[in-house]
């Protein structure tokens, strides 16, 4: 089953996919433009990139969403804004690092009212993607 976006947080998406189309910085967001898993297109949504122990980490707060499962399908994707992008290897991580992970983007992201509401009455890992960046040569 798909955990997508509540109809408000898909709305309010709009707001930073274009300000990051436009290559203005918004702190950690940059947009994921991974590949369709059925269509093969290129899809794009905003993301906060976690930057933990040299590293390079995306969480889904809500689960399985398109993008988790595209990333999935595909393990590759970019990432960037404006004409600025970077290819990347996304490779999900399902071992002990997944709680020190989630613990820092909860710490770093948990101010955002709704990043907070996602993890508000669940248990600290549970259905929360974990996808480590690496650079794809």
């Amino acid at each position: 089953m798909t955990a997508d976006l509540p109809p408000r947080l898909a709305r309010m998406n709009r707001v930073p996919s274009r300000m990051l189309a436009w290559g203005l910085p918004m702190g950690p967001l940059v947009l994921l433009r991974t590949r369709g898993r059925r269509s093969g297109l290129p899809r794009t949504t905003p993301v906060a990139l976690l930057k933990l122990d040299g590293r390079q980490w995306l969480v889904s707060p809500f689960g399985e969403t398109h993008w988790v499962h595209n990333a999935r399908a595909d393990g590759r994707a970019e990432v960037g804004r404006g004409r600025r992008f970077r290819r990347v290897r996304l490779t999900e991580i399902d071992d002990e690092r997944v709680e020190p992970i989630l613990a820092a983007y909860r710490r770093k992201f948990g101010i955002v009212p709704f990043v907070r509401d996602a993890f508000e009455g669940r248990p600290p890992t549970g259905d929360r993607p974990v996808f480590l960046l690496e650079p794809d040569s």
